[in-house]
C-alpha cells in the first residue's frame, strides 16, 4: 500500500466511544494538537404525530475539542414509515466547539402507531446510533381536534414563522414566534386566509381560535381583530358560518348552529388590531358528537 493510501484511510478512520460516535483525525493531525470531532445524539423518544404538521426535530450536537476545524458529514436513516428532511447534513465544526444539527423527522398521515428507529453515523464508515421515535396516529372521532397537525395552508407566511405553527398543538402565547404559531407574511394587506383540511366531510361541533394574548403581547393590541370562520360545502363554495368583529380576546369559540358537515375549514383575517399581521396562535376545530 502506497503512504498516500495510507494517508487517506487514516483521515477517515472512525471509532467509538462510550456510546459516542468519535471522528478522527489523521496521526499527523494529532500530533499537532487536532482532537477528534465528537457526536451525540438527542437523548430519550422522539414523539411525532402521523400528520403533516406533526414532525418533531432531532438534535445532534458535534463537538470538536481540537485545535483545528473540521469538516464532517451526519449520514441520517430513517426505519419507515418515518422520513427525515436530509439524508445527510455536511457541516464545519470550528476548533474547540460545537454545533447542532437539526434534522426533520415525521410520519406520513395514515401511519400506525408504534416505535420506530432513525439511524445516525457519522461519516460513510463511522459506528451508528439509534434515536427512538414514537408514532401517534392523527386523532379522529368524537372529543377530537381535527385540525391538530394538518394538513394546512395560507395565504402566505412570514419568513420567521411556520405554516403548521398554528396545528401544533400549543396554545402558549408566551411561546410566540420561537416554538409556536403562525403570522401572515404580508404587513398591512389584507385580507390573509388560514385553511386546514380534515380528508374527507365531518360533522364540525366547535371551532376555536387561539390569537397572540401574552403579558407583552395582549391581544387588545397584537391579536386578530375582525375576521371570518368558513366551511367548504360539498359543491366547492365557502360559506361564512360566523363574523367575529372587533374582538380584544385571546381566545374565541365558536359553535355552528346547525352543525356543519365540511372537509375543511378557513378563517378569513379581515383586520389586526395592531394594523399589520394577521396572527394565530393556535386552530382547533371539534366533532363532539
Amino acid at each position: 500500500m502506497s503512504v498516500r493510501k495510507l494517508i487517506a484511510l487514516l483521515a477517515v478512520s472512525f471509532t467509538a466511544v462510550a456510546g459516542v460516535a468519535v471522528y478522527g483525525g489523521t496521526a499527523s493531525a494529532a500530533r499537532q494538537g487536532r482532537g477528534p470531532v465528537t457526536m451525540t445524539v438527542q437523548s430519550g423518544t422522539l414523539d411525532v404525530l402521523a400528520a403533516p404538521c406533526g414532525g418533531r426535530p432531532l438534535l445532534v450536537d458535534l463537538t470538536n475539542p481540537g485545535s483545528e476545524g473540521a469538516y464532517v458529514d451526519v449520514f441520517i436513516t430513517p426505519e419507515r414509515p418515518l422520513v427525515t428532511s436530509h439524508d445527510v447534513i455536511s457541516t464545519y465544526v470550528p476548533p474547540n466547539d460545537n454545533v447542532v444539527l437539526r434534522a426533520q423527522v415525521s410520519a406520513p398521515l395514515g401511519s400506525a402507531g408504534g416505535t420506530h428507529g432513525v439511524s445516525l453515523r457519522l461519516g460513510p464508515r463511522g459506528p451508528r446510533q439509534q434515536a427512538a421515535v414514537t408514532v401517534t396516529p392523527k386523532p379522529s372521532g368524537p372529543g377530537a381536534d381535527l385540525a391538530l397537525g394538518g394538513p394546512v395552508s395560507a395565504s402566505s407566511t412570514h419568513g420567521n414563522f411556520s405554516v403548521c405553527g398554528a396545528v401544533d398543538g400549543n396554545t402558549d402565547s408566551e411561546d410566540w414566534s420561537t416554538r409556536t404559531g403562525w403570522n401572515d407574511g404580508t404587513r398591512t394587506v389584507f385580507p390573509d386566509t388560514y385553511t386546514v383540511e380534515f380528508g374527507g366531510p365531518r360533522p364540525i361541533d366547535r371551532i376555536v381560535l387561539y390569537t397572540l394574548d401574552s403579558a407583552r403581547y395582549p391581544a387588545a393590541r397584537n391579536g386578530l381583530k375582525d375576521f371570518d370562520v368558513q366551511t367548504l360545502g360539498s359543491g366547492g363554495e365557502w360559506t361564512t358560518v360566523s363574523s367575529v368583529r372587533g374582538n380584544t380576546t385571546g381566545r374565541v369559540e365558536i359553535s355552528p348552529d346547525p352543525v356543519v358537515t365540511t372537509a375543511s375549514v378557513r378563517i378569513v383575517a379581515l383586520a389586526s388590531n395592531s394594523g399589520d399581521y394577521s396572527r394565530i396562535i393556535e386552530l382547533e376545530v371539534y366533532q363532539d358528537a
